[in-house]
């Protein structure tokens, strides 16, 4: 006869599957990833930076968010 331990194995790989499922969810909705909130301030920062707007256009807009 053949006697083995399927039932446990069987147990074990759903309880691993939901393991795994529950840290899925966790890490999705933890993730830093989708959090993107930026100020305004902090792009206009970045633009500077890249070069993408001049000093002059950059006190500008600091001026007109801080309004």
């Amino acid at each position: 006869m053949a006697y083995g331990y399927g039932m446990t194995y069987m147990i074990g790989s759903q309880v691993l599957f939901f393991i795994i499922t529950i840290a899925l969810i966790i890490w999705l909705v933890k993730n830093p990833k989708q959090q993107d909130n930026h100020s305004a301030k902090d792009i206009i920062d970045k633009r500077l930076a890249a070069g993408e707007i001049d000093l002059k256009e950059y006190k500008q807009l600091l001026k007109t968010i801080e309004s």
